[in-house]
């Protein structure tokens, strides 16, 4: 499956610190001045405001609306944007992997992030409270303990090929959350990931999650889309209790065996993955 890279950016390169300490090199810190200055006259041609290590050195709290990141910053640091109530949209740059705890807590103002490249982690409380968030797209291995509890505008949430563990609480209260969509590969989801999620519409059940999904999301009255990502036909949990209004998509294999079982047949429809907007040759993801 070829991995999903969102680029909504050109990526600026950043060059900082000219030594002063030997003369010898006094020519090539001539030059990499000339280059800063250069990319500093694009930042300010631009609406999109860079942050770099420099700024990071200076403690600087940006009050532009619209950041990226410079090439040096392979990670957000810790409450390092917290309660910053200026920023409304966020690119994550590729080299970055790790958006630490309480990264962008309380930036109530956020509302777009775009995660250019995969992500390894992002951890406990990162974008707590950014109340004004209304999406969700990133291709990321694990999301900690609350990290984006009180979204409260956050509709959908949506992970790329390498999603592997989803912590307690991590959508705690997200009260708008309609469509939850994640990839077979999906190995851990602890039972309050989405807790409080009373919202949601469409959500996919990874392989792994047969008998333990259903339980896991919370508003089985709302329900009008699920997707079962499975390798097998397997009989109805005990816990799924479907809407008639509610189409159950699965794997174009095991259909003719879903159609037949009276307890699946509790669904409105059952219907061919191939037939779902997400299906593709490659696998689930567009």
């Amino acid at each position: 499956m070829k991995k999903n890279i969102f680029i909504y950016a050109a990526a600026l390169s950043v060059l900082l610190g000219v030594s002063s300490c030997d003369s010898q090199s006094d020519k090539k810190g001539k030059q990499k001045t000339v280059a800063v200055e250069k990319s500093e006259a694009a930042e300010a041609s631009g609406d999109i405001f860079f942050y770099t290590s420099k700024h990071r050195a200076d403690k600087y709290k940006p009050t532009e609306e619209r950041i990226g990141f410079g090439s040096q910053i392979m990670s957000v640091n810790q409450g390092e944007f917290q309660d910053n109530k200026n920023i409304r949209e966020v690119w994550i740059a590729p080299q970055i992997q790790h958006i630490t705890q309480n990264a962008f807590s309380g930036c109530t103002s956020l509302e777009k992030v775009h995660f250019q490249g995969e992500v390894a982690v992002i951890n406990d409380e990162a974008f707590k409270d950014c109340s004004a968030l209304k999406n969700l797209r990133v291709d990321v291995y694990t999301i900690g303990l609350d990290a984006f509890r009180g979204c409260t505008s956050l509709e959908t949430a949506r992970f790329g090929e390498h999603i592997w563990w989803i912590r307690d609480g991590a959508f705690g209260n997200c009260r708008k959350l309609k469509s939850v969509l994640m990839g077979i590969t999906m190995q851990k989801i602890e039972d309050g990931a989405f807790e409080g999620c009373t919202g949601i519409e469409e959500f996919s059940i990874p392989n792994d999650f047969k008998n333990r999904m259903f339980g896991i999301v919370p508003s089985a009255s709302k329900w009008k889309r699920i997707y079962l990502l499975s390798t097998e036909y397997y009989a109805m949990p005990k816990n799924c209790t479907p809407q008639k209004g509610c189409t159950l998509y699965v794997p174009d294999a095991f259909l003719a065996k879903f159609r037949a079982d009276a307890d699946w047949m509790q669904f409105g429809s059952i219907e061919p993955l191939s037939k779902s907007k997400y299906f593709t040759a490659e696998g689930f993801w567009k």
